[in-house]
């Protein structure tokens, strides 16, 4: 394929020189390629805040303790199980 000269007309067939169509597209005749591609991103980053805040939820003190605590009674998560105050 022959290189197209800025002041050619344009491969697309608009009429206009391609210094003024097609030049400045980084070599891409699809603008909606930007969009999808920024939408992607954005995706991938709300997944990733629902992920980390999921983890930081799960991470709580109280975490694995079977209901509320009995009088006088602490929940000891290493060892799983209650302890007297």
């Amino acid at each position: 394929m022959e290189k197209v000269g800025r002041n050619d007309p344009c491969h697309c067939g608009s009429g206009k020189k391609f210094k003024n169509c097609h030049e400045n597209l980084g070599g891409t005749t699809d603008p909606r390629n930007r969009g999808f591609v920024i939408g992607a991103i954005v995706v991938v980053l709300i997944i990733l805040a629902v992920v980390m805040i999921t983890i930081d939820s799960q991470s709580t003190p109280d975490s694995g303790a079977p209901g509320p605590a009995p009088e006088g009674k602490v929940w000891s998560q290493e060892h799983g199980h209650w302890h007297d105050i």
